[in-house]
């Protein structure tokens, strides 16, 4: 099987849904800036998932990407995002896959996939957390999936402000769970707590 099929297998085609702790249940959402002028929720959020993804990602674990965006920009803008994740020292490899998925309006979800080192977690959430903050460079325009497919796992950092993680691997997000409740989201934690302490 190849990653996408991998992806769809694991997490039951639902890996892309937005809001994704509400389409994918039992997950954790955690919550990562907090407050100060922009640099300061940019840094705390970065800070935030690095450490919750080292016990994703850690030496062990392989690191799947997927890089999702719009086919309606045009060539340019593409060349444009590549262009910024160079910038941010990631680089497509050669082996890579690529899909689309159609939306309304006639236009396109386009899905790109990469085995990666773990290495570039660093500059993949800096990415993913760019994007709300036009100031901050390198910022390119898409989202950002993180899996470890061998633990049956993801991160989809969705903004400066939070951050999912789910899967059917139960034991290791409640693991997350318990060592990170003080950076769990306030709004959904009830839903968390039903879902790992009972």
């Amino acid at each position: 099987m190849g990653i996408q099929a991998d992806i769809v297998s694991t997490f039951e085609g639902k890996a892309f849904l937005r809001p994704l702790f509400y389409g994918y249940p039992h997950g954790l959402r955690f919550e990562l800036s907090e407050g100060g002028s922009f640099i300061e929720q940019f840094l705390t959020a970065h800070q935030k998932a690095t450490t919750i993804c080292s016990d994703v990602f850690d030496d062990d674990a392989p690191l799947t990407v997927c890089l999702r965006f719009r086919s309606a920009l045009n060539a340019c803008a593409h060349r444009s995002m590549l262009r910024q994740l160079d910038a941010a020292g990631i680089r497509i490899p050669r082996t890579r896959e690529l899909w689309a998925e159609r939306i309304p309006d006639d236009e396109w979800w386009l899905y790109l996939a990469f085995d990666a080192s773990r290495d570039l977690l660093p500059g993949l959430l800096w990415c993913a957390f760019a994007q709300d903050f036009s100031v901050i460079q390198p910022r390119p325009a898409c989202m950002v999936y993180l899996f470890n497919l061998n633990a049956g796992i993801m991160v989809f950092p969705y903004d400066d402000r939070g951050m999912d993680v789910v899967g059917p691997n139960h034991a290791l997000l409640a693991a997350l769970y318990h060592k990170y409740q003080h950076a769990l989201l306030d709004y959904d934690r009830a839903a968390m707590r039903e879902s790992f302490e009972h």
